[in-house]
């Protein structure tokens, strides 16, 4: 179970990079306040969310 989890933990970094890199560009696009950097940033919250649990169960 623990290769599970630092897989799965290792895909969340990637995609929490990933999500940062396109919120900084649709920020500079748009604004930082505009509807879809807004969702980005949601989205970000939640995959933080989820690595905060895998980190958390042992």
């Amino acid at each position: 179970m623990q290769g599970y989890k630092g897989v799965l933990k290792q895909t969340l970094i990637i995609e929490i990079e990933k999500a940062r890199e396109n919120m900084i560009q649709v920020a500079l696009e748009e604004g930082m306040t505009s509807d879809n950097a807004l969702q980005v940033s949601q989205f970000i919250d939640q995959l933080l969310n989820e690595l905060h649990k895998i980190r958390l169960t042992k």
